[in-house]
């Protein structure tokens, strides 16, 4: 069943798989995920340079650049699947999927994270959304500590139970969507402020 819902004109991630996890998941799941970390570490580079050029090129033409742009989505969905195997949330293991497409290919349809397209025009005052974005990484910070708490108890829960919590995989995933709505706000393809905290699942 679906995690959580969010209207359609926000970026959303949606975790579909069962509670139920083979108890000895943890004990593996960090390994398997090696040959996907070092791909990630080479895609986190990549968009933030690619982040880099994406505002600069705004700053000055006022125009946001839809191929940029879903170059660093590629980056998000990879790492939001990739990341949803590591904690558990699914024993299948996620594609080595470069799809560079706002809306999800469902490849991996335990994990999935569509995310707006570039809009036709943005003002100019969004290049400064990075700034104004500040307050919220803070508070995200925040929510980012418990939520690796959560993970980890959720890893012994697995462990000693074969399940996760019901309560603590929707914390997670709603911490996720909050992360993406800033995202969203810090792209500019969405420039209304973002509300602070998370939403109800």
């Amino acid at each position: 069943m679906n995690e959580m819902t969010i209207d359609s004109h926000e970026p959303y991630l949606i975790v579909d798989s069962p509670y139920a996890v083979a108890r000895w998941r943890p004990l593996v799941n960090w390994v398997l995920f090696i040959p996907h970390c070092i791909i990630l570490y080479g895609l986190q580079a990549l968009s933030r340079a690619v982040f880099l050029v994406y505002w600069v090129m705004f700053l000055f033409t006022g125009k946001l650049h839809p191929g940029l742009y879903n170059v660093m989505v590629m980056y998000e969905r990879y790492n939001a699947r990739t990341g949803g195997f590591l904690v558990g949330f699914s024993e299948v293991y996620p594609p080595f999927d470069f799809a560079l497409d706002t809306a999800d290919n469902n490849a991996y349809p335990a994990v999935r994270l569509t995310l707006p397209v570039v809009p036709e025009s943005a003002p100019r005052s969004a290049a400064l959304n990075l700034l104004k974005a500040i307050p919220h990484y803070l508070v995200l910070m925040i929510y980012l500590i418990g939520a690796a708490a959560v993970a980890l108890v959720g890893w012994f829960a697995v462990l000693f139970t074969g399940a996760w919590p019901h309560g603590m995989r929707r914390f997670l995933v709603r911490v996720s969507n909050y992360q993406y709505r800033i995202w969203v706000y810090v792209t500019m393809v969405d420039n209304t402020y973002p509300k602070f905290g998370l939403r109800a699942a």
